[in-house]
């Protein structure tokens, strides 16, 4: 394990394998590969394996995870379901922060 914890790329390595390995069995389960992603960081986190030691370099990548599967998404959008979701959308969000107000108070 000092192999592991001796550089943050092989903690790397070390997560894509788990994640890989994790994805293959979830397909074999007919399982959404997210939930088999989660369960790979909570297998390796510090609850069960705790085999990363590099939490600012891993959070790092997350980050640039989400914000590229947020482009992703963006990427997928279809302009005229926007346009026609869009008023309802709204309406149901200021209803919600009105809602909320209210109860809060």
């Amino acid at each position: 394990m000092d192999l592991i914890n001796s550089h943050p790329f092989y903690e790397f390595a070390v997560l894509l394998v788990f994640a890989a390995v994790f994805a293959a069995f979830g397909r074999l389960l007919k399982q959404p590969i997210i939930v088999t992603f989660i369960a790979v960081g909570i297998l390796i986190g510090p609850e069960v394996l705790d085999l990363i030691q590099s939490e600012d370099q891993i959070e790092l990548l997350a980050e640039i995870g989400i914000a590229i599967l947020l482009f992703i998404v963006g990427l997928k959008l279809d302009l005229n379901l926007i346009k026609t979701t869009g008023p309802v959308a709204f309406i149901t969000g200021i209803g919600q922060i009105i809602f909320t107000r209210c109860l809060v108070t």
